[in-house]
């Protein structure tokens, strides 16, 4: 349990007031970002938000039959049911005996606009609307508009409640004591102990479960922990821990991942044991560096291009511009908001730029195979002052 009260209903008013910009009848929600957001509560499996207009009945989610006790006693919203692949609990019946009875939906009338999620996003847990799930909506409601609340979806998301904020901070306090764990065995190792990455996995996960985290969120591997090869691939952004031995002398990065109240926490962090290897320190230097420029250049206005430009120059005075990944940072927030927006230049994304009161996850991600690969993941929030990393752990590389 947590002792920060996030309002919930005024979620659902969020949506309903872009519902009622879209002149939509309803919505049928399936992001996992969605769900958790109106729902507030851990809803793993494929599950369905029916959410009528303003004035039209009360939103209803439908989630598997195995684990909908267990939603119901958790979820904020007064009404969970069943569904499942078999006769009386298939969804799309389901959804249309509730839009019936909301008033939004008459077969002898007008076919509804229905609000659905469409598009791509690159984690596995986006869950947009399928081909198969549109094809099924199409012919319980024959003649309806599907319309793409995808946009509305990530922009009721971006910018942070005080309430949300204040989750993430927390979230990123548990990441902070899973990190200082890590440090902690690492530092008092005794000579012979030889730690594999799937060790250090559990010290960093047992602290923070100890201190309130309920879920390794990331679909990524949980704990990511890449040592020495393991860390050092060409723009290696994915590191699921493995039994390989931690050497001394190599490159270690710790990427930890905690869950409070629905938000999340990320946080990476680098490590060498023993004696460093000077080229290595020598990289390890420029990394530093570029994580502050990052953060000196999150503020208000400032696009993504030139936040990317101003970065990049520091890998590039010092030689290693190729070793730097492009893209600086995602999205952070409830249970599957985690993409959206990612700091990219170019066409596609360069022109936006960093908000008051989003919190983004600035990103480094810096490897050269044979040497060495760091990476920086810290919740940051975007203030109009500038930025200010919720973590406390220092972006310097610790010698142990």
């Amino acid at each position: 349990m947590n002792d920060i009260e996030i309002n919930w209903a005024g979620h659902i008013k969020k949506y309903q007031n872009a519902m009622e910009e879209l002149n939509l009848d309803f919505c049928l929600l399936t992001r996992v970002k969605s769900i958790t957001y109106l729902a507030g509560c851990f809803v793993p499996w494929k599950s369905y938000v029916f959410l009528p207009k303003e004035g039209s009945g009360e939103p209803e989610l439908l989630t598997v039959l195995l684990d909908v006790e267990r939603v119901k006693a958790e979820s904020h919203l007064s009404n969970v049911s069943g569904w499942g692949p078999m006769s009386g609990f298939y969804w799309e019946k389901k959804i249309q005996k509730l839009a019936k009875k909301a008033g939004v939906y008459n077969p002898k009338g007008e076919p509804p606009r229905i609000g659905v999620e469409l598009g791509v996003d690159i984690c596995v847990t986006g869950q947009m609307l399928s081909y198969t799930e549109a094809n099924y909506l199409k012919q319980k409601f024959p003649g309806c508009q599907l319309i793409d609340f995808n946009d509305k979806t990530e922009e009721i998301q971006f910018v942070k409640e005080p309430e949300e904020i204040a989750m993430l901070r927390k979230a990123s306090e548990i990441t902070d004591i899973g990190q200082e764990a890590v440090k902690k065995e690492l530092a008092e190792r005794k000579e012979e102990k030889v730690y594999t990455e799937n060790e250090i996995a559990g010290i960093g996960t047992l602290a923070m479960r100890k201190a309130g985290s309920n879920y390794e969120w990331t679909f990524t591997g949980n704990e990511e922990i890449g040592s020495g090869y393991r860390a050092s691939w060409t723009f290696n952004g994915c590191t699921p821990a493995t039994n390989k031995r931690v050497l001394e002398g190599e490159s270690l990065l710790v990427d930890l991942h905690s869950e409070y109240g629905c938000y999340l926490g990320d946080l990476s962090h680098n490590y060498v044991l023993g004696n460093c290897p000077d080229k290595l320190k020598k990289f390890n230097d420029v990394y530093e560096q570029m994580c502050y420029a990052l953060i000196d250049n999150m503020y208000p206005g400032n696009s993504f291009d030139n936040c990317y430009q101003e970065v990049k120059k520091v890998a590039e005075k010092e030689g290693y511009a190729n070793d730097l990944f492009f893209g600086l940072g995602h999205g952070i927030g409830c249970i599957g908001n985690e993409s959206w927006p990612v700091v990219i230049p170019g066409k596609d994304w360069g022109a936006m730029t960093f908000e008051e009161n989003m919190v983004e996850i600035a990103a480094i991600v810096f490897n050269r195979p044979g040497l060495g690969g760091l990476r920086l993941e810290s919740p940051t929030l975007v203030t109009r002052k500038g930025a200010e990393v919720l973590p406390k752990t220092p972006f310097e590389v610790d010698y142990l």
